[in-house]
């Protein structure tokens, strides 16, 4: 471990002040600053937000809002600093729950985030995955996109910037110098490489469909997205019947069929995501993907918003999410909507976007997991106190997206059988 003589300043949440000198210590998860009087401090660097360094000293803003100045460690602080700064990032790629993706480039340069509630301007090192692009800001909290989830990838000539939209932000990422070309390229081909896979996905579900039938259902059914099922059967009648005769296992069609029959067709949602090689050595348990051996080349997965009473047009504030791979081990159930603003799915004209809104929502967040289940329902106590997942927790301080799913969550219902799991179902309809 790695350890360094200089000096601190300590400002904590409350505005009181401590200074003096110090030893600073770190590995791949903690940082330590020990002064030369009292206990240390000792925390988590992914509970790091933001880490500045400047002239010959380093600020380390906490979640808290504490804030560590580290200062005079004469010659040794370029290695203090950066040293630092590559632990830093790599458990911030842990807590981001990037870290068992294949990483295809990294790069230095300035991003500015335009959004309503977390808008920054910072230099920033970008790295780019298979499926993900994630932000390591200088001076804002770490974050990461899908590329299922941008709705516009540009680059701009005129000014050298690329930029990406997703929902009501919008990226932009510019100052890369003599590698803007080379990230522009990058990040578009593994745009392009992933609807190329997704599109042979798509056709393996449905291989029945004529060339334009397919080029409609794949500009619909985009990797890691799901799409309503209503706009794929208006491309081809036996869409619904491949989707349940394809995508779903045989293991797992009782619970399917139970959730159908609780679900008009107009609100069914159906999305696959591709399981890659580096992805299917995961962990133990529900969270895991098929072994190598016995890969499925997708997962996929259904939304079922379910109506108050069976037949009825009126959905409840419930849906439910359904993996129907092999790998699905539970139903999960979810608010579609906060209570209080419920009141508005009995209203016919406003409950198919209400729906469709909450369904963006909850799947992007999903997605943003990379599909794993226990940073879903793992209690406030597991994720504060066992050690094995504290990186879930910081990623619900990173991920605001984790946060409201995990506030909507209401519970799941294990296969363990058809009727143990109807008994859980008639629980949550009630």
């Amino acid at each position: 471990m790695p350890s360094f003589s200089g000096k601190f300043q300590y400002r904590d949440p409350k505005g009181s002040d401590q200074a003096g000198a110090c030893r600073v210590s770190f590995d791949d998860v903690n940082l330590t600053v020990a002064p030369e009087q009292g206990a240390p401090w000792v925390f988590d660097l992914g509970d790091i937000d933001v880490f500045a360094p400047g002239d010959y000293e380093l600020s380390l803003t906490l979640y808290t809002r504490a804030r560590f100045v580290l200062n005079q460690f004469g010659k040794a602080f370029q290695n203090l600093a950066h040293d630092l700064l590559e632990a830093y990032r790599r458990r911030t790629v842990q807590c981001l729950l990037l870290e068992d993706l294949q990483e295809i480039g990294r790069f230095e340069g300035f991003v500015t985030l335009e959004s309503k509630t977390r808008p920054f301007s910072t230099p920033a090192e970008i790295r780019l995955y298979k499926s993900n692009i994630a932000l390591l800001p200088a001076q804002a909290t770490a974050m990461q996109w899908r590329y299922a989830d941008l709705d516009a990838v540009k680059f701009d000539e005129s000014t050298y910037a690329v930029s990406l939209e997703c929902g009501e932000e919008r990226l932009v990422v510019n100052r890369l110098a003599k590698r803007t070309q080379e990230f522009a390229s990058s990040l578009q081909g593994a745009c392009d490489l992933l609807r190329q896979q997704a599109a042979a996905a798509v056709h393996d579900l449905f291989p029945f469909l004529d060339p334009e039938q397919f080029r409609q259902a794949a500009e619909l059914m985009i990797e890691g997205r799901a799409a309503p099922v209503a706009r794929l059967r208006a491309v081809s009648s036996r869409i619904e019947q491949a989707l349940a005769a394809n995508a779903v296992d045989q293991r797992l069609r009782p619970y399917y069929d139970a959730l159908l029959s609780r679900t008009p067709s107009e609100w069914l949602y159906a999305g696959f995501k591709l399981v890659r090689p580096d992805e299917a050595q995961g962990s133990s348990g529900e969270d895991s993907h098929p072994a190598p051996d016995d890969q499925e080349p997708a997962l996929y997965w259904f939304f079922f918003p379910l109506n108050r009473e069976p037949g009825a047009a009126t959905p409840g504030n419930l849906v439910a999410w359904e993996a129907s791979s092999k790998s699905g081990q539970a139903t999960y159930f979810f608010r579609l909507v906060d209570s209080a603003e419920a009141g508005g799915l009995a209203d016919p004209e406003r409950a198919g976007a209400m729906i469709e809104t909450a369904i963006r929502r909850l799947n992007r967040a999903i997605g943003l997991l990379n599909f794993r289940r226990e940073p879903i329902h793992l209690s406030d106590e597991a994720l504060a106190l066992d050690p094995r997942f504290r990186r879930y927790a910081i990623a619900c301080r990173k991920l605001p997206e984790l946060r409201e799913l995990r506030a909507s969550f209401l519970g799941r219902a294990l296969h363990t059988s058809p009727e143990a799991w109807q008994k859980q179902l008639d629980t949550f309809l009630a």
